[in-house]
């Protein structure tokens, strides 16, 4: 159960990344103000937002290459378990970015985050195959990847959806 739902939550960051853009901008542009007492420049902005979007696929990089030292090391079910924590550990960085008014622990979040997609992506498979029967094997090998494109599915519709619904209540509020 770890195995496929690890896939579905890197879908859904991969899918709904671009859904809080405005307020991880006004974000950074509240961070900067507070330092340098005036707006972030366009260019600071653009590179930062670049940043903090590429930085998770650098971290899936540096996971997967991670993989068979981790593997060996633990096995591929305590390995699983093990990088979990990175996923915490990345979430709780993201969230601790707004307490301490500081963009750079969002973007170190991010890389922590990608570093457990980069693992997880890479053990599931090694790991479901290894568990499952033989005839099975080939059924079973691809719910990372359906887990993976079902979370990007869930991303995409919660941002739509979230989108419509604003849409929505802004509509309702100028007819009254």
């Amino acid at each position: 159960m770890a195995a496929v739902l690890g896939s579905l939550q890197i879908g859904y960051h991969t899918g709904n990344i671009n859904a809080p853009a405005r307020v991880i901008e006004e974000f950074f542009n509240m961070t900067w103000r507070s330092r340098h007492n005036q707006s972030i420049p366009d260019h600071s902005l653009t590179f930062l937002w670049s940043l903090s979007v590429s930085i998770k696929d650098f971290g899936a990089l540096l996971g997967a290459l991670g993989v068979k030292g981790l593997a060996d090391t633990f096995g591929r079910r305590n390995a699983i378990l093990i990088v979990n924590a990175l996923s915490v550990v990345g979430a709780s960085l993201m969230f601790m970015s707004k307490v301490t008014a500081s963009f750079e622990v969002l973007i170190v979040g991010r890389l922590i985050f990608g570093l457990f997609c980069g693992l997880v992506m890479s053990l599931n498979p090694l790991y479901i195959q290894g568990v499952s029967p033989t005839n099975l094997r080939g059924a079973f090998a691809t719910l990372n990847q359906v887990s993976f494109a079902s979370g990007i599915l869930l991303g995409m519709v919660r941002h739509t959806c979230s989108h419509s619904f604003s849409n929505f209540v802004q509509s309702s509020e100028n007819r009254k």
